[in-house]
């Protein structure tokens, strides 16, 4: 299976795209019109205060335009930005996962930001993410970040249950070496449950990388018919189902809840969390214990799963000319660098790859992202960033549920949503 290799995913360039490529931001006060702008976005108190640094700094070059800051909670995040929408009433600029890009874009939400960008102005930017940020090769947002996940375990009860974290990507746990590390720690710790994992709000497309790691996919080769109804796709199913069955996982973090997961973990509820790097804040300042992140487990194959958002300009802006230009400004290098390394997340740059950077806090953890996310499948990524995905992700939410929740049969649940990505692929 072709893996985005670490050279490949952080230092391949772009052979087409739009504009200079350096990096660098180069909007003039002078000529900057008045405007006043609404940028909306959901996060982690670190994530919203590495926002408005930027926007203070924006600001005082730009002493003309005015940016408010509107935070919503992750769970209502698109439906209320659809009904701002639908009411012709949208944010200036809203954020987006790559897996969203798609829809907004196809649709008009987000506009073609072409006319606002040099040539080569791509260039710099990892081919994956400017992918999942183009509609037909026409930018549709530019790519501010990325993140994907690792494993945090509480290190106290590694220690009681005598259970050793791998210390090297090579020797992740196998799934089944994983699920006896849980089960230990959930019998010595006296813990009700021993790990959750991050999919809540119907983020299913986080499943995937579970699909991957047992020699699966979605779709086929080409995108262009479902290859979910297979062996190694029921599999998948019957194992993440058994977290539910087994009670490894609290029953009220399948992918229709909304549990912050993060808390069990942080509270020391459970002795394992699947979660992403943009949670390396929260968990500093809320555990109460020693804890540390390893590598995810792995089956036949290591992969990981592609995160992170991009920053659009929607179809309802009044200047979206200025709201172009902050965009700009927002993906810039030394915007960038400062955001991700007070927000820990990974750039979306290759030239502050090159550079290095030092996180605020829990550098060594953020260096095991790092290394995860060169294992995110070229496929993966592929079928995530198309147009239609948010129709896959939504039936994949549902059947999930049912499998994890309601115990649908795994092969009743990949057959299902077979038929469900060849209808969708008809239209």
């Amino acid at each position: 299976m072709a893996t985005i290799t670490k050279r490949s995913f952080l230092k391949t360039s772009l052979c087409a795209g739009i504009g200079a490529g350096t990096g660098m931001y180069f909007g003039a006060a002078s000529a900057q019109k008045a405007a006043s702008l609404v940028m909306t976005s959901w996060g982690s108190p670190a994530e919203i205060a590495a926002f408005n640094a930027q926007i203070e700094r924006y600001k005082a070059s730009n002493p003309n335009v005015a940016i408010k800051l509107e935070v919503v909670p992750s769970g209502q995040y698109y439906q209320q930005l659809d009904t701002r929408f639908a009411g012709k009433q949208a944010p200036d600029i809203f954020r987006a996962q790559y897996q969203r890009i798609g829809r907004y874009g196809q649709s008009g939400a987000a506009i073609d930001l072409s006319q606002y960008l040099d040539a080569g102005f791509g260039q710099d930017f990892l081919p994956s993410v400017w992918r999942a940020s183009t509609i037909k090769g026409k930018p549709h947002a530019l790519p501010h970040h990325t993140d994907t996940f690792a494993l945090f375990y509480n290190a106290e009860i590694f220690e009681k249950c005598g259970i050793e974290a791998p210390k090297s990507l090579d020797k992740s746990w196998t799934w089944q070496e994983f699920i006896s590390a849980a089960k230990l720690a959930k019998e010595k710790a006296g813990l009700n449950y021993a790990f959750a994992m991050n999919w809540q709000n119907s983020n299913a497309y986080r499943w995937l990388m579970y699909l991957y790691q047992h020699g699966g996919q979605l779709l086929d080769n080409e995108l262009k018919g479902p290859q979910i109804n297979t062996k190694e796709a029921a599999e998948t199913v019957a194992w993440t189902q058994s977290w539910f069955k087994d009670a490894l996982v609290p029953p009220n973090t399948s992918l229709k809840s909304s549990e912050p997961v993060q808390n069990l973990f942080a509270t020391g509820k459970i002795a394992m969390l699947l979660h992403g790097d943009w949670q390396i804040p929260f968990i500093q300042d809320q555990a109460k214990f020693k804890w540390g992140v390893t590598y995810l487990p792995r089956d036949v194959a290591m992969a990981a799963d592609l995160g992170g958002n991009a920053l659009a300009v929607s179809r309802d802006s009044k200047s979206p000319d200025v709201a172009a230009d902050f965009v700009k400004f927002m993906v810039a290098e030394e915007a960038m660098r400062e955001f991700v390394t007070k927000a820990q997340f990974l750039p979306v740059r290759k030239s502050l790859k090159d550079k290095g950077l030092v996180y605020e806090i829990r550098n060594e953890e953020m260096k095991v992202f790092l290394e995860q996310s060169a294992t995110v499948p070229e496929h993966l990524v592929s079928t995530i960033v198309l147009p239609t995905w948010d129709r896959f992700n939504a039936k994949l939410a549902d059947e999930l549920e049912l499998a994890f929740t309601s115990g649908q049969s795994p092969t009743a649940t990949v057959g299902n949503i077979e038929k469900h990505v060849r209808s969708t692929l008809l239209v």
